[in-house]
């Protein structure tokens, strides 16, 4: 029988990219506010199907102050 885990999300730095809810729970915010960052382009995105993936290096850099945005 499987043992039931936490579905508490860890952000992986070894990923390139951020689903919304990894970045929300890194800016300790929404998902809604996140997906209006994406729509204000505050940081790169890529559409796969219907999920929203968010590059982790822009996500960074926008969140270092670095963004060229």
């Amino acid at each position: 029988m499987a043992e039931h885990t936490s579905k508490t999300l860890k952000a992986d730095p070894e990923k390139r990219s951020y689903s919304v809810a990894e970045a929300a729970e890194i800016l300790g915010v929404s998902k809604r506010s996140v997906y209006n960052l994406c729509a204000a382009e505050a940081f790169k995105t890529v559409r796969i199907g219907k999920k929203l993936r968010i590059s982790r290096r822009s996500f960074d850099e926008w969140l270092d102050g670095n963004s060229k945005a």
